[in-house]
């Protein structure tokens, strides 16, 4: 009690006005009359982002500024998903109960609460975190399910803002429900979440109670750098609680507030003098409370624990990413859910983070099941669980499971240079940039300036440089190896952001929207469905969706079969030395100075054309090198980018070019070595070396006309025009 007393008087200290004076004077006023318009602009942006409808985004922020409080009906169903991330922390010292908390799920074992809840490390190793301890709708108590914390796994408390993040267990002490079946309650450091005279909830177990939910009166009054300062007529402050917006996003932590005195004396809702020891937090007449942004805690947890690999999630959270929502299985049946191997493997693109919907009951069920080689699928009996053989490629069966995300970008190794084998002596570096487009890459946070890896991000078999000012990749470079690849099944693809650069120079989910670009791969999930295993194949798939290897790329052909898509396998069919089955694929696409823009999106300019380079071994063991390019130009000007009738696959150009002639237009130049001797890949083109005049075609321009040919350029009908 001593502690909850302290934090008042520090609340106190802190508030800067007059609290109550603020409170009488806001509370018939909407955000329209309390909020500026720098707050309503990033209101409205943020609604933008989270919801990615203009249209649906403007009409929504038009009633909050208006204080309209009616919600959609799903208001209720959503904020019982985002309360089941809420625990209550038993805080045990020396294996003594000394009192308790609130804290909240942020990420896969990482739990929030307050700092001086969990001052430091000891105190969180012998405390424990209760989930499900709050009664059904049918009025019965159900839980806790007990969990230990880990901060030897994850510790960090900051006493200034009052926070602290720890290691959760992945498995309940007391009964077979996991962690993950609770989900979690992502924190974004953007602001504009919400606006002053919005009304907040918060979701809390007050003195160790039952889990209870404020609905209302919790009106935002006022903001300062750090704290979000909110009206409340009955509520007993739980330290740790979410504080949420209308829309069930965090937008602070609740951890104290300022009460109504008489004299020094704390006042208890009743009119009578606070006693310690008798009276407990729920009891105390609260003016207003105070929580710490949620914004501040994200942006000290990138500045302490850049790299941790526990806090990823936290740092790749978008707004459209950590919208609350429910998983449904494919049958669209949420009864399911735990029968689900991992939840977000099963996630479409419109629904979000938030790992979890309401179950009947905690219960784990487990089943081995066994797939013959016929597709033909059985229960088996779990002894015999290893005997289960997944074949490679040739097998030609689709797998029905993922895996789970490794956040640990540490353990990425990246392009391989010497991929092609050791015995080849061949060795692809990574594309030089010229000196004009390396001031243009995107740097890593962090990273020293003059470090040759400044710019490089490494993911599983393939690695990406970004160009900072166009969002996009300058290139993505891959490792392919057809000879250990899996035919994967995917329920969908799962985008995200890199958190090892600016968000700034990441082109993100909202440029896709409402228009016929899709989410074009550059290094192709397919190409990287391969590895040593199959857990280690679904990593390497998986890493391919980070918008970092993400451009826009009209419909018309990113969905089609085409040349383009076939070319990996042409040229390693026709050049393959001694069986084998290995190619290095760099991609990228063509920044030019007047590549159009999106009319949504005037600021940012789209590429038209895409450039590939594949090397491998000839029949002999050299390095054989040839250049592409696809032209979507003429599929962009005849069928438009607005959603309509499909577009004819082959609606586009792929061409054939020489190396030298892509180092022209990528300003990037190809080299290695062979042989312990330094080589340029143009020297090892097969197309430079033929006659000229058997070179055919000519090439596009933007506006999808004819230009006469340029030397280098083979335009490609079918297969048999590459020239290997």
């Amino acid at each position: 009690m001593s502690v909850i007393l302290d934090q008042i008087a520090k609340a106190e200290r802190k508030a800067k006005f007059d609290v109550e004076s603020v409170v009488r004077s806001s509370r018939d006023k909407v955000p329209a009359q309390l909020a500026d318009d720098l707050e309503k602009g990033e209101r409205k942006q943020f609604l933008r982002d989270s919801l990615q409808d203009i249209s649906r985004a403007d009409h929504f922020y038009e009633r909050i500024i208006a204080g309209n409080e009616l919600q959609d009906i799903n208001y209720l169903e959503r904020g019982a998903v985002a309360a089941r991330a809420v625990g209550r922390i038993a805080i045990r010292r020396r294996g003594i109960l000394t009192g308790w908390g609130t804290g909240f799920l942020i990420a896969p074992n990482v739990l929030l609460t307050n700092h001086h809840v969990l001052p430091d490390a000891a105190l969180a190793k012998s405390s424990q975190a209760h989930f499900a301890y709050e009664r059904t709708y049918q009025g019965e108590e159900s839980g806790p399910c007990v969990f230990a914390l880990e901060p030897d796994r994850l510790f960090h408390a900051d006493e200034k803002l009052d926070f602290a993040v720890v290691g959760i267990s992945s498995q309940a002490e007391n009964s077979d429900e996991p962690l993950s079946s609770y989900g979690y309650l992502p924190l974004l450091e953007v602001t504009g979440k919400v606006a002053d005279g919005e009304w907040l909830s918060i979701i809390q177990h007050p003195n160790g109670e039952l889990k209870q939910v404020c609905v209302r009166e919790n009106k935002l009054l006022k903001r300062t750098e750090n704290e979000l300062w909110y009206s409340t007529d009955t509520l007993g402050g739980s330290s740790g609680s979410p504080v949420f917006n209308n829309d069930w996003y965090v937008v602070a932590l609740h951890h104290s507030g300022v009460a109504r005195k008489v004299g020094d004396a704390v006042q208890t809702v009743d009119g009578r003098d606070f006693v310690p020891g008798v009276d407990g937090e729920n009891n105390i007449d609260w003016i207003a409370n105070e929580g710490i942004r949620v914004s501040r805690i994200v942006s000290k947890l990138r500045e302490r624990l850049p790299h941790h690999p526990l806090m990823q999630p936290v740092f790749s959270a978008t707004p459209e990413t950590a919208r609350v929502g429910l998983f449904r299985t494919p049958c669209g049946d949420d009864a399911l859910y735990s029968l689900l191997p991992t939840v977000p493997a099963h996630r479409s693109e419109e629904e979000t983070v938030m790992n979890a919907s309401p179950a009947p009951s905690p219960r784990t069920i487990s089943l081995t099941l066994q797939i013959a080689s016929d597709g033909s699928v059985r229960l088996q009996d779990q002894a015999f669980a290893e005997a289960a053989v997944i074949e490679p490629l040739a097998a030609g069966r689709a797998l029905p499971f993922d895996v789970q995300f490794d956040y640990d970008y540490g353990t990425r190794q990246g392009f391989a240079l010497d991929f092609l084998g050791i015995a080849s002596s061949v060795v692809v570096d990574l594309p030089r940039l010229s000196p004009s487009l390396l001031q243009k890459a995107a740097p890593l946070i962090g990273s020293t300036v003059g470090w040759p890896g400044q710019y490089v991000l490494d993911y599983r078999n393939y690695s990406v440089v970004m160009h900072a000012q166009r969002r996009l990749a300058i290139y993505s470079a891959a490792n392919v190896d057809y000879s250990n690849r899996y035919k994967l099944g995917r329920a969908g693809d799962i985008w995200r952001s890199d958190p090892r650069i600016s968000e700034d120079h990441q082109l993100g989910n909202f440029y896709y929207k409402n228009n016929r670009f899709d989410r074009g791969h550059l290094s192709r999930r397919e190409d990287l469905e391969y590895g040593s295993t199959v857990r280690d194949a679904l990593a390497s798939a998986a890493d391919t969706c980070h918008w970092t290897n993400c451009t826009p790329q009209h419909d018309s052909f990113n969905q089609g079969r085409s040349l383009w898509l076939g070319l990996e396998s042409y040229v390693l069919e026709e050049t393959i030395f001694k069986s084998d089955l290995k190619v290095q694929v760099i991609t990228g696409p063509v920044f030019e100075e007047d590549d159009p823009v999106y009319k949504s999106f005037p600021n940012i300019q789209y590429p038209v054309r895409y450039w590939k380079l594949l090397v491998a071994l000839d029949t002999e063991g050299a390095p054989s090198a040839t250049a592409y390019i696809l032209d979507q130009s003429r599929a962009i000007a005849q069928f438009g980018l607005l959603p309509k009738e499909a577009a004819p696959f082959g609606a586009y150009q792929t061409y054939q070019v020489t190396v030298e002639e892509l180092e022209r237009i990528s300003q990037l130049t190809f080299t290695g070595t062979w042989q312990s001797n330094p080589i340029k890949f143009r020297d090892f083109d097969p197309l430079a070396k033929k006659p000229e005049g058997n070179q055919a075609g000519g090439i596009l321009a933007q506006e999808s006309e004819l230009v006469p040919t340029r030397k280098g350029y083979n335009l490609l009908h079918h297969f048999g025009d590459v020239v290997l």
